[in-house]
């Protein structure tokens, strides 16, 4: 086994923010794998490969890797392809540790014009690149090679580790250039809970395919195959109505989810406003601007609006539930994911916590 103590030492006098975050991961020999993968906290790397990397090299894999939980790029998959969603997470990592002056392994995913962009928005551009066939054979690939996206016991660890790096990042000081454009964090160390939701809701989308435009990867050729020409985003919105939500904060974040359904070509919300019990509900397509009327003011159970969905709509791929998290929780959780957006951190039973920390809207 490799001793990574100096390449990590060297990390800490040369690149703090860096050599903070490297000096966490455990690292583990996995000679099944073609260079090196991150599971968790856990460094696993080829030895043969690492053998011959010099220790600006190694020091790049040690940041790359890191990167990939601070930026909880295991936690934005969504329903996207595994194999090109950390192939797009790659391009935006390996792009900003070239910009601040890491010497990177011979073989990398690099290309300079997704320099300062999001893995979501680099992502869209490859789709375009690439048929089905080869999207299912290279997920296939990962698979054997246990390279898949973590489950739900490991999401949960991912998350802690995500938010434990993000503190100790932010203690730093001065972030990375290019570090903040990834994604934004206040001097606090907290995240843009704009960006957190951005990036839940970008991984929910159906993509319709068309022969016109046709798709440019064999376009050389001759060849036209079917490109990704639009985004159908389809969303249920819970809010409550109890009486205990600030109605400045609420016009906030409709405003915001308004914003996001521009990135989409079409879209379908459907709106429900509940306190002890649903008592509205509203859809809304593509074109319209989402309006409400709080009606209710009594306490807060949140278990009517899973019941509405489950009765009376069509199972969503994702939830979200604007309230101030005081009030009673369903039995069960639902099938679908459910996000929570809150001016107020509390537990919950299941689900996902998008605080609101912005002191525009608090």
């Amino acid at each position: 086994m490799l001793d990574f103590s100096r390449v990590k030492s060297k990390l800490l006098v040369e690149h703090p923010y860096f050599g903070t975050l490297s000096s966490g991961l455990e690292i583990v020999v996995n000679d099944n794998i073609e260079s090196f993968i991150l599971h968790g906290n856990c460094f696993e790397y080829r030895e043969d490969f690492f053998n011959t990397l010099s220790d600006e090299q190694v020091a790049f894999s040690l940041s790359n890797a890191a990167l990939h939980t601070v930026l909880s790029h295991p936690l934005r998959i969504g329903n996207r392809s595994p194999w090109l969603w950390y192939t797009a997470c790659d391009h935006a990592i390996n792009n900003m540790l070239i910009d601040n002056d890491f010497v990177p392994p011979s073989k990398i995913t690099y290309d300079p014009r997704f320099r300062g962009q999001y893995a979501e928005e680099i992502y869209e551009e490859l789709l375009d690149t690439i048929t089905r066939e080869d999207l299912n054979d290279k997920d296939n690939d990962l698979r054997r090679n246990n390279e898949i996206p973590p489950d739900k016991l490991e999401a949960a660890q991912t998350e802690i580790l995500s938010q434990n790096a993000l503190q100790k990042g932010s203690e730093m000081g001065s972030l990375p250039e290019g570090l903040e454009r990834l994604i934004p964090i206040s001097l606090k160390g907290l995240i843009d809970w704009r960006s957190v939701l951005r990036d839940a809701i970008g991984g929910y989308y159906v993509s319709d395919y068309a022969m016109m435009p046709p798709s440019k990867k064999l376009l050389y050729a001759g060849i036209y195959l079917p490109s990704a020409t639009s985004r159908h985003l389809e969303l249920v919105i819970g809010i409550d109505s109890s009486g205990s939500v600030d109605e400045v904060v609420l016009a906030q974040f409709i405003a915001e989810v308004e914003s996001i359904t521009e990135l989409f070509g079409s879209y379908s919300i459907e709106l429900l406003v509940c306190d002890d019990r649903v008592r509205s509900h509203q859809r809304f397509t593509n074109g319209e601007n989402i309006e409400y009327t709080l009606e209710g003011g009594g306490g807060t159970d949140f278990t009517p609006v899973f019941e509405f969905i489950d009765r009376q709509l069509t199972p969503p791929k994702m939830l979200l539930y604007f309230t101030d998290l005081d009030g009673k929780f369903p039995m069960r959780e639902p099938h679908y994911e459910t996000v929570w957006i809150t001016p107020v951190m509390r537990d919950v039973p299941f689900g996902r916590v998008i605080e609101i920390k912005d002191k525009s809207v608090l």
